[in-house]
């Protein structure tokens, strides 16, 4: 019943809306006849108006002054009703207008009283020579005989006057001797001269143009009126099809109401039908004990539903699942909100399986929660795959860690080694040698470090490190690490490094120079011998803009659409004759879309090719700190003075470490492993320590834990490790390094880092 309560206003507001429009139809129809009225009489009005001009414009003709005094009566009798019912409308407008036609015909009435005065005076004097006129006729004769006068005379006597208004001298100039005569004659020539202009008068102070304003003002008013009775006969049809049909419509709500629930309760079975046959569904009343359960429920949990209906939901709870995400799941769905998430289950038997689950609050009709319902889908076989995945993926970084480990242990002691004999020997064929040794490790450990970054860039866990340089000092010092190979090549490196260059911007250098790197490398191995290679690079707009160019074998645009993908070159011919694994360009393209910049090729088969990358960065104003890292030359190393625990178990490692320190003028003593470093560490006084980190009994992140907890952490302690992979070295620096050199070792740098951290 409460439902229909809305029909009462409803039906209370249409029908005041309907009195209102009836009532105002009345007021509309009453107005309407009052300016009918008004209208038929304003008609009459200007008809009158146009018989007096037409009696004035018939004068002496077929009428007389008499004539127009007569008509002017009739009209003014009916001007006074006019104007009357005029002023009961109560318009402003018509006001005004009534009241200048008053001010007028008030004028017309003092006009009308002087046509009066001098039609009065015209007769008496007419009818004195009526009476007189043989006895002045005679009198004239003896002036002398003039028939015009005479004839003028008798004009007068008929009232042929008008047209003969005339000097009176002119006709007769001896008339003056006449004395009465002439005063009567001099009268009537001066009153129908006087009639003449009240004529004229009459004319212009006519109110026929009033009246027809008025009609118009009363037309325009009454067509209003009926607009506005459209209106409202329009909107009392609106307001009487709305009722209709608003009555309509609940009359068949009410009559098929039956037949609506029963059809919403057929489309709602097989809404529940279809969630029963594709859905794990569950329903629980406010304190989570189980209401109902469908099939698919049982099925998947293994339970029958006498099993679990009256339990509490919990029974299919897996250990596994965190407390906090139940938690969660309460404060949720207790707020009226619906709460999502994929939860792992216990079957009966024990197995788990894991669920997306959305459980919802149902609500009463007073808005309170009834009951939650709960709607599952299984995604078991998602979760193991992606669970496959994961375990793949770390096995993948597992793989590629230890292959870049073992790769560069090896490496590490090749070039170490190689570069003390290169030190020692100055046998320059033997040097040469050396030399050659050190560039195949060298092109090695690129090879090595290209796979590791492809598949760090690829998985997206590669990140960019963004600190403070300087362009102008970093990439002279790049390049000139090209110079030997420049000179092997037997090739010129044209260079062009613009002065905007000379300031400090942020950015990963490490990843810039890497870009560098393999464009300078691919146009030296690209390029014909005593050729030359352009560089060029400037910064403006915020824009490190390089620009590396060769005149070498070029490319084709079929290769250039695929040269940028991974372990691809021109063809097979160009791997045999120029070597390379084809990952280069393919890192730099990466680097470039995690730098946000663009890199532009152009090159034609035969005539060499140009790469142009535009790498956005942020000029620093006032930067707090450059790193400093300046190369130092050959024999450089001045001597340090500090003993050094060695933590390495590879033999030949120790061995070349062993080395440089003598040559960095360090003492020394070597762990095998990192339980003997700990035990070494507590024995005697050491001012640093090299970590290796994968070494058997204990790594060297575990060795350095025991150290800082058992003697605190004022000795520093160095990762020196072949674990190179990117994120690596900030790894080891959370854990509490001090600091960080990776294999295969750079002496320049180890000796950068011990240096530091003695000071």
């Amino acid at each position: 019943m409460r439902k229909y309560l809305i029909i009462i206003p409803i039906f209370i507001v249409s029908l005041i809306i309907i009195s209102f429009y009836v009532f105002r139809n009345s007021q509309i129809s009453k107005i309407s006849k009052e300016l009918t009225n008004i209208q038929q009489q304003s008609f009459k009005m200007e008809i009158l108006s146009h018989k007096q001009l037409k009696v004035l414009d018939s004068l002496n003709k077929t009428t007389s002054h008499d004539d127009v005094v007569k008509i002017n009566d009739i009209f003014q009798e009916k001007f006074h009703s006019y104007i009357k019912n005029l002023k009961k409308l109560n318009d402003s407008k018509l006001s005004n207008l009534v009241l200048n036609m008053e001010q007028k015909n008030s004028n017309l009435i003092n006009i009308y009283e002087d046509i009066k005065t001098d039609n009065a005076v015209i007769k008496n004097s007419i009818f004195w020579l009526e009476k007189s006129y043989k006895t002045y006729i005679v009198n004239i004769g003896k002036i002398g005989n003039d028939k015009e006068f005479t004839q003028y005379i008798f004009d007068v006597i008929n009232s042929n006057y008008r047209d003969i208004i005339v000097d009176i001298e002119d006709i007769h100039p001896k008339i003056y001797e006449v004395d009465k005569l002439k005063i009567h004659l001099q009268i009537i020539n001066k009153k129908q001269k006087s009639l003449l202009n009240l004529n004229k008068e009459l004319k212009n102070n006519s109110l026929i143009k009033d009246i027809n304003i008025i009609i118009q003002e009363i037309n325009s008013k009454l067509q209003e009126l009926q607009n506005e009775t459209a209106s409202i006969i329009k909107s009392l049809l609106i307001s009487s099809l709305f009722l209709l049909i608003f009555g309509l419509v609940v009359y068949i709500r009410e009559i098929m109401s039956s037949r609506e629930i029963q059809k919403l309760k057929n489309e709602l079975q097989q809404f529940v039908d279809a969630l029963n046959q594709s859905a794990i569904v569950s329903k629980t009343d406010l304190q989570g004990d189980i209401t109902y359960v469908n099939d698919n429920f049982c099925t998947y949990s293994g339970y029958k539903a006498e099993e679990v209906l009256g339990q509490p939901h919990n029974i299919i709870r897996h250990q596994n699942m965190q407390s906090s995400v139940f938690k969660e799941l309460w404060e949720t769905i207790q707020a009226k909100k619906i709460f999502k998430a994929t939860i792992q289950n216990t079957k009966k038997n024990g197995d788990s399986y894991y669920v997306d689950s959305v459980i919802i609050p149902i609500l009463d009709v007073d808005g309170e929660i009834e009951e939650y319902l709960a709607v599952r889908y299984d995604v078991t076989e998602l979760i193991l795959s992606r669970d496959k995945a994961i375990v793949a993926e770390k096995a993948k970084d597992e793989f590629l860690s230890n292959m870049s480990h073992e790769l560069r242990t090896p490496l590490n002691s090749i070039n170490g080694f190689s570069t003390i004999l290169k030190r020692l020997i100055k046998d320059e064929k033997q040097v040469a040698y050396l030399q050659s040794i050190i560039d195949s490790s060298d092109s090695l450990l690129g090879i090595v470090n290209d796979i590791l970054d492809l598949s760090k860039l690829q998985s997206g866990k590669f990140s960019l490190d963004y600190h403070h340089f300087n362009p102008s000092e970093k990439i002279p010092l790049l390049l000139s690490r090209f110079d030997t190979q420049l000179i092997h090549s037997k090739l010129i490196m044209n260079k062009k490094l613009d002065k905007t260059l000379n300031t400090t911007i942020n950015g990963d250098w490490l990843r810039i120079s890497q870009v560098i790197t393999n464009l300078v490398s691919n146009a030296i191995k690209f390029s014909p011998k005593d050729s030359e290679i352009y560089f060029s690079t400037k910064y403006e707009d915020s824009k490190l803009v390089i620009v590396v160019k060769d005149n070498g074998i070029g490319m084709s645009q079929e290769i250039q659409d695929r040269i940028f993908k991974p372990f691809e070159q021109a063809d097979s011919s160009t791997t045999r004759e120029y070597g390379g694994t084809g990952l280069g360009l393919s890192i730099v393209l990466n680097l470039i879309e995690q730098m946000k910049a663009e890199i532009n090729l152009v090159s034609k088969d035969g005539e060499g090719s140009t790469f142009r990358v535009i790498i956005p960065l942020i000029e620093i104003e006032s930067p707090t700190e450059i790193e400093d890292k300046t190369e130092l030359e050959e024999d450089e190393f001045e001597s340090l003075n500090g003993h050094i625990l060695i933590a390495e178990d590879n033999k030949t490692n120790q061995m070349f470490i062993g080395i440089l320190m003598s040559e960095f003028g360090l003492s020394y003593k070597i762990a095998n492993d990192g339980v003997e470093a700990v035990d070494m560490f507590g024995k005697e006084k050491f001012d640093l320590v090299l970590m290796d980190e994968n070494m058997p009994n204990m790594n060297g992140s575990e060795a350095m834990k025991r150290i800082h907890t058992k003697y605190g952490k004022e000795t520093p302690i160095v990762a020196l490790t072949a674990n190179a992979m990117s994120g690596d070295k900030e790894k080891f620096l959370e854990l509490g390094m001090s600091g960080y050199v990776s294999k295969p070792i750079d002496d320049e740098e180890l000796y950068r880092v011990i240096s530091k951290l003695l000071k």
